[in-house]
């Protein structure tokens, strides 16, 4: 499943690619209110990590999804896909364009450095799927303590500084 789950956020993110580039836009450029939607963004999500924000959607239980298994993990993957999109072109790039710089000359050494590319971005995501146990015992321990309130907090810190860092630039 956290296979299925992983394709499908590479599917998306390969599809974003081709739409920005078709379009003759930088990967991942938003234009100039995308960029506010997204600083905006980032500060309600600062304010939730920081405890400042209660966001709780009624009806949102995952025992209440009707559709499990591998279909809807390769669905929630390419939905995934589309948020992760725009944050994965920043790391995405400079090695886009040494593949593409690179491409004409020796198209096996390019297409060799997209797929470790995808595989590297997803390795985690599967081996997080795979190991599930493990990580949830470590998670309910981590719950239980009160560093991970910390961590939380000082993440939502950072979260809301690069909001208001690109709502300033």
């Amino acid at each position: 499943m956290s296979v299925l789950f992983s394709a499908g956020i590479l599917i998306t993110i390969a599809a974003i690619g081709a739409i920005t580039a078709l379009a003759g836009r930088m990967m991942g450029d938003i234009g100039e209110y995308g960029t506010y939607f997204v600083g905006f963004v980032f500060i309600a999500v600062g304010l939730y990590l920081m405890g400042l924000l209660p966001f709780k959607l009624k009806g949102l239980n995952p025992a209440n999804f009707k559709h499990r298994g591998l279909i809807a993990a390769f669905l929630l993957g390419l939905i995934f896909g589309a948020a992760l999109g725009p944050c994965t072109f920043a790391y995405m790039a400079p090695m886009l364009a040494v593949v593409f710089a690179n491409a004409s000359q020796n198209f096996a050494l390019s297409a060799s450095l997209l797929f470790f590319y995808a595989i590297g971005h997803c390795i985690i995501i599967v081996a997080a799927g795979t190991f599930t146990g493990a990580l949830q015992k470590y998670l309910n321990w981590n719950s239980n303590s009160s560093a991970a309130e910390v961590v939380k907090k000082i993440c939502g810190a950072l979260v809301l500084l690069g909001g208001l860092w690109i709502l300033y630039s």
